[in-house]
């Protein structure tokens, strides 16, 4: 009897504490996200080794513009699991943004060695590339994004830039005109400024 009661224990314990991460991926897409966090670490605080929400949590801390705590999450998430390519890119992305353009490059290109066709990968390599001068090899990455997901709007809008940097004016119309199609932001901006 007591055996019983401990897996009815047991079973309810584990349900209840789902359900606190499910409930803070539900907050998440809506935009709650002190909330989101709250249920996040409620559901951690028994389950601390569940790595698909410590990168939620993360997630949810770069959406509160809380950096170190998101870059700890990501790194922690890595130690756990060192082939996870979704916080390899998240960490990329969050170096990129802080403009240390070498650990955004390495890091995508951790990323990209557990997963070759990640779209996103390509793409930050070119924006740091871009960034550090690199404008063949960014060119070459961002092309390479756009063959992998050719619906990557912002790699049209980014390696149009690029384009238009390196004279290249009709190409560069091209991107921004896929770009526009996208509905990517400052697309149309583009287009109204550079191509006529």
């Amino acid at each position: 009897m007591r055996s019983i009661l401990l897996l009815v224990l047991v079973t309810t314990i584990w349900s209840c504490s789902s359900e606190a991460s499910k409930d803070g991926d539900s907050l998440f897409k809506d935009g709650k996200y002190q909330e989101a966090l709250a249920a996040y670490n409620s559901y951690l605080s028994s389950n601390p080794a569940d790595v698909k929400t410590i990168y939620n949590r993360g997630r949810t801390y770069e959406e509160l513009k809380d950096a170190p705590s998101a870059m700890k999450d990501f790194q922690q998430v890595i130690k756990m699991d060192p082939k996870n390519v979704k916080a390899y890119l998240s960490l990329s992305k969050m170096y990129y943004n802080s403009e240390s353009y070498t650990k955004s490059l390495l890091s995508a290109e951790k990323a990209l060695e557990f997963n070759p066709n990640a779209a996103q990968g390509h793409f930050i390599i070119a924006r740091a590339k871009h960034q550090m001068g690199y404008t063949k090899n960014a060119l070459e990455s961002y092309s390479t994004a756009i063959q992998l997901d050719r619906n990557y709007g912002e790699a049209y809008l980014y390696r149009g830039a690029l384009k238009l940097a390196l004279d290249q004016n009709r190409k560069a119309c091209e991107d921004f005109k896929k770009a526009k199609n996208l509905d990517v932001d400052g697309a149309q901006d583009a287009l109204t400024k550079y191509c006529r």
